[in-house]
């Protein structure tokens, strides 16, 4: 490079830095490269340097929105024969603060907005460490004319008391409980029974409940678990005496067993056992029975199999009747946290009393025979699974091969129709599916069964092919809950008469099919307000023959808490 070329490139840069710079001026000469230049001030250079902008512009957002997150449940809960497994879920460190209790609960409602009743009235001590006690009052009743002479009356009143007593490692527990259920038996022919009295047709059902038990809650894994206690029911019928009494004694423990060396392996011991008495009292005569069971089994886990095995038996005393069966259980994750197989075999005894006729059929005639359900073969089997993180779902078949089932049955040519119940052999084959999802705002629960019924002597009365019901519940806000009800029944089979060969000549009961409507105000955490509507189709249909069910009926109300 020339040196007339290197002296104008320093000429270009002084130029050019001047153009950034700060200067103080005096005249002067600089001498560069040799070269002369008058400079009209002599130049101070000093760099500024700029600021540099930021990568993104801050905004500040003046509205905030807090989120408080509440879960919410239906009301209203359904039975199932099986139990589904929970899928785990992700362990997460979190300790979520401890809700609020209230002290004192308030509820009052009326039906159709007649003088037909509901209340409740809840009391219940605060949080503590040492115990917790309380309780419970309520009131429902309903009247409705249904088409018969005799209004469907029903009236259920219940008082309960309990308490706990928290000590070191376990808990001391107790209640006492009474119910009282009035209805009316409106099921009958008007055109035979012209002279009637109301109360001729009044039943009252009492029931007397004390139960007391000792349960440990310790969190120590390697010691031994248990739960005990003693409960006593006490049956009463109309405004006689007490006709049944019932004494029940149950142990359950568990031990946890765990191989350090093999810590894909694991599992526990668990040993149910139930004593109990029966005294059913009929005309002339005492029912009294003694029965035992015992249930040990072991439940043990290898990697993603989950597996049981025991053996149930039982001993009744007044029939002589002994049995005892293996008892297994499967259930294979081979999709994990996804998609599970089980499988189930077992026997199964339960043990009858007229308490439990008059629940599931209030219609019941007095003074019937304690039959008891016998299931030597139970086995029910297929897949579960979920479909995301808060919905999930079971398919699967069940055979039952009953020994001794009862089955109820009336004669619709009787002027009162009460039921009588009989016990038959019957063969059960169901296909069963279930969904459930639990979301923030959306809970949806799904049952559809399908049953097969073979009935050796009998045919399978009031026992329908297909059931399904669906609950639905949906926080529109944290102030408005929206509930759905949908129950389906299909056919079922009941008597109208005997033949000549006193066998019965079957009727045909149409199917049901019941809609209900829940809503729900919270005008704060303290108060509320709700309306239930059941049956808003209004339509007309039979659960037991000859016995309407309520058509549509409301019920609005007011809660409150303090």
């Amino acid at each position: 490079m020339t040196k007339s070329l290197k002296n104008i490139l320093s000429l270009l840069i002084v130029f050019s830095s001047s153009a950034f710079a700060q200067t103080e001026f005096n005249d002067t000469t600089k001498v560069v490269d040799g070269m002369k230049i008058y400079i009209p001030g002599e130049g101070k250079v000093t760099v500024n340097y700029g600021k540099k902008i930021g990568d993104d512009p801050l905004f500040q957002d003046s509205s905030k929105i807090e989120t408080k997150v509440k879960y919410f449940f239906l009301d209203k809960k359904t039975t199932s024969d099986f139990k589904v497994k929970t899928i785990k879920a992700p362990k997460i460190r979190m300790v979520e603060p401890l809700g609020k209790i209230r002290k004192r609960y308030v509820a009052f409602g009326i039906n159709d907005f007649k003088t037909t009743p509901m209340a409740e009235l809840r009391y219940s001590t605060l949080r503590n460490r040492k115990y917790n006690a309380g309780f419970d009052m309520r009131h429902f009743s309903q009247k409705q004319n249904v088409g018969s002479p005799i209004d469907a009356l029903y009236g259920n009143s219940t008082v309960s008391i309990y308490g706990k007593r928290f000590l070191k490692g376990k808990t001391l527990y107790g209640s006492a409980d009474y119910e009282n259920n009035v209805f009316n038996f409106h099921g009958f022919d008007k055109d035979q029974f012209i002279s009637y009295e109301a109360k001729d047709f009044k039943r009252g059902v009492g029931k007397f409940t004390i139960e007391t038990g000792l349960k440990s809650t310790s969190k120590d894994q390697s010691r031994l678990g248990y739960d005990v206690g003693v409960n006593y029911n006490e049956l009463s019928l109309d405004e006689m005496a007490a006709v049944e009494h019932k004494i029940d004694f149950d142990l359950n423990m568990n031990k946890y067993l765990i191989w350090t060396k093999h810590d894909w392996f694991k599992g526990v011991f668990n040993l149910d056992y139930n004593a109990s008495y029966l005294n059913s009292g009929r005309p002339n005569k005492d029912h009294e029975s003694f029965y035992f069971s015992v249930f040990p089994s072991f439940d043990l886990q290898f990697k993603e199999i989950d597996f049981a095995i025991g053996a149930k038996a039982f001993y009744q005393t007044n029939n002589k009747v002994f049995s005892g069966m293996p008892y297994l259980e499967a259930d294979w994750s081979f999709v994990k946290e996804v998609l599970h197989i089980f499988g189930r075999f077992q026997n199964d005894y339960k043990r009858l009393s007229y308490l439990d006729y008059v629940y599931e059929n209030p219609f019941i005639a007095n003074y019937q025979d304690i039959l008891n359900v016998n299931v030597p073969v139970d086995f029910m089997g297929g897949i579960k699974g979920a479909f995301s993180f808060n919905s999930s779902f079971s398919l699967g078949f069940r055979y039952r091969n009953y020994k001794s089932m009862p089955i109820y049955y009336n004669l619709s040519n009787n002027p009162i129709l009460e039921f009588n119940v009989v016990e038959d052999k019957v063969v059960n084959r169901q296909g069963f599916l279930e969904f459930l999802h639990e979301g923030k705002k959306l809970n949806v629960l799904t049952k559809i069964e399908y049953n097969l019924y073979d009935v050796f002597n009998l045919e399978a009365y009031h026992l329908p092919a297909l059931y399904g019901e669906t609950r639905l519940g949906y926080k529109l806000q944290d102030k408005f809950v929206l509930g759905t009800d949908l129950f389906f029944y299909g056919e079922q089979l009941g008597i109208e008469s005997f033949n000549q060969n006193g066998r019965p000549n079957t009727i045909t009961i149409n199917p049901i099919f019941d809609f209900n409507i829940d809503f729900r105000y919270n005008y704060s955490q303290k108060l509320g307000a709700f309306i239930k509507t059941n049956n808003i189709l209004n339509t007309k249909h039979q659960r037991w023959d000859q016995y309407a069910n309520y058509g549509f009926n409301m019920l609005v109300g007011v809660d409150y808490n303090f």
